[in-house]
């Protein structure tokens, strides 16, 4: 009887073993895969990272153009508005001009 419990408890214990061993495989693989996933997110978002810098220096740059046009049509605007009085002040003179003759 304590011979067959012998048994039993030996064919437990492999049992056991073979779990434990089982349960490290698991592990392993799972470990593996985990650290592979986080090796290619941390690319992933290195590569994001860089886009989002690269856009905002494009955008940059944009903004920086198109400021640049904005005063160049200030200065046009301004300039047109000048010479708008201007003829209009010929244009008064001639009228006053013609007026007197």
């Amino acid at each position: 009887f304590i011979c067959m419990q012998n048994e039993e408890l030996a064919a437990q214990r492999q049992e056991i073993e073979a779990l434990r061993g089982d349960k490290s495989n698991i592990e392993q693989h799972y470990q593996g895969q985990l650290q592979e996933m986080k090796k290619t997110m941390v690319a992933d978002v290195q590569r994001m990272q860089e886009e989002v810098k690269k856009h905002f220096m494009q955008q940059k740059a944009e903004n920086s153009r198109l400021q640049q046009q904005i005063t160049t049509l200030k200065g046009e605007k301004t300039s047109l508005q000048q010479q708008i009085l201007g003829l209009q002040r010929r244009v008064q003179e001639i009228e006053e001009h013609i007026g007197t003759d």
